[in-house]
């Protein structure tokens, strides 16, 4: 998986406005509905897939990340968003702490496969602290872009 096709600039939110997961979620989705990646009409019910995913289990991550996700039907591709948020964010992170760095995935429904391994690679960037550290600093949505691009995690 290609991160940098998957989070290109347009698909960057330096300052996350949202200080609930709900309202992240929303927030997240309504940024592909404005960039065209989506249709308007879609985003209530791709906010309440990823809604529901997150009522099963949190998907903070812990160490300020958090990966909010869902399967959803009439998706074309996997299409993602990264945001930054000041204040934090809840998403039940394992360590209690809130999340600063988040990337809602929206996938397929089909592609349960390309989910999970698109999952997972975001999983590997967030390990690295030198990453998560990079993506803190960046102050412009392209360097967001060419930190998943360089493929050093």
């Amino acid at each position: 998986m290609n991160l940098r096709q998957l989070i290109p600039p347009e698909c960057v939110i330096l300052g996350l406005a949202s200080v609930k997961h709900e309202d992240a979620i929303g927030e997240m989705i309504g940024h592909l509905a404005k960039i065209g990646r989506i249709s308007p009409e879609d985003c209530e019910r791709f906010g309440e897939a990823v809604i529901d995913r997150e009522i099963q289990v949190g998907t903070g991550l812990g160490s300020g990340v958090a990966i909010p996700h869902a399967r959803v039907e009439g998706l074309e591709e996997i299409l993602a968003v990264f945001a930054r948020s000041e204040i934090g964010v809840d998403f039940e992170s394992p360590d209690n702490a809130p999340s600063h760095t988040i990337v809602l995935l929206l996938a397929p429904e089909e592609q349960t496969a390309q989910h999970l391994l698109t999952l997972a690679e975001l999983a590997k960037v967030f390990s690295q602290c030198e990453c998560r550290e990079k993506l803190k600093a960046a102050s412009i949505t392209s360097e967001i872009s060419a930190i998943f691009s360089s493929g050093v995690f």
